[in-house]
């Protein structure tokens, strides 16, 4: 094997593994994805590892759950 086919190889394996990282998702904890696939919704994903199809799905939109407290100033609690 000559040089050039090492190269090639070490290419071809750096596009697989980035490919392969940008397929696989993980949705952390208090959060969830929009999915759409081909434009329109498709679903939504809730936490754990999930998988895109490429050139076909894409993620919308990330959707919080976390609860928002928002503390009022004058308001008297008895």
């Amino acid at each position: 094997m000559n040089i050039l086919t090492i190269i090639i190889i070490v290419v071809v394996l750096l596009l697989i593994a980035g490919l392969f990282a940008y397929l696989v998702r993980i949705v952390p904890q208090a959060t969830s994805y929009v999915v759409e696939r081909l434009g329109a919704y498709h679903s939504t994903w809730n936490t754990g590892i999930h998988v895109l199809i490429p050139f076909v799905d894409r993620i919308a939109n990330k959707v919080t759950l976390k609860e928002i407290v928002k503390h009022q100033v004058g308001v008297i609690e008895l």
